[in-house]
């Protein structure tokens, strides 16, 4: 009888952790791609309010530079390294477009 409750359980476990494990990893990942995507928005919606307002006059702004002029109020972390973006990113301003450049 104890053999068959070891049994038992070890199936259940192993079935739990088949099917379990990669819902669990796919969530993870989606996870790390919005907090890429919320990041990298915040950047790409600032810049486009200084193009918009035209304080930004050349077509390449970077990090620094809105942060200086207060488009970008804080420091924005990088969610694949953990670490702040640098205030040498580039963000291009094309056809009514702006593109991040790391």
């Amino acid at each position: 009888m104890n053999r068959n409750k070891i049994i038992f359980w070890l199936t259940l476990f192993g079935t739990v952790l088949i099917l379990g494990l990669p819902t669990i990893l796919k969530i993870y990942q989606n996870h790390q791609d919005r907090l890429c995507q919320v990041a990298t928005k915040k950047i790409i919606e600032s810049a486009e309010d200084c193009f918009r307002d035209d304080v930004c006059k050349e077509p390449a702004v970077t990090l620094g530079e809105l942060k200086s002029t207060g488009y970008l109020e804080s420091d924005v972390v990088d969610p694949e390294t953990k670490t702040y973006f640098s205030d040498d990113v580039v963000l291009i301003y094309d056809e009514y477009q702006v593109i991040l450049k790391k």
